[in-house]
């Protein structure tokens, strides 16, 4: 398995901005076998981490990599 690079980035450039990352909890819990064992997606602990779609990794909003995309505007 490859090392993802990660690290702080600024509010435009981090994960949190980018198209590859959701916060939702549906999506935490569906990308984490056996959460809802432990207990919800919708935990406050939790915060405004979220799971990125392209490297597959649960991660905080604030972290950025090189694979940025930013999120299409909504109309």
């Amino acid at each position: 398995m490859r090392a993802l690079a990660v690290g702080l980035a600024t509010p435009l450039a981090a994960c949190g901005t980018c198209r590859h990352f959701s916060a939702a909890p549906s999506d935490v819990e569906a990308s984490i076998a056996g959460l809802t064992v432990l207990g919800s997606g919708y935990s406050a602990v939790r915060a405004s981490d979220g799971i990125c779609r392209r490297h597959d990794r649960y991660l905080s909003e604030a972290h950025y990599c090189g694979a940025f995309a930013p999120r299409a505007a909504n109309p």
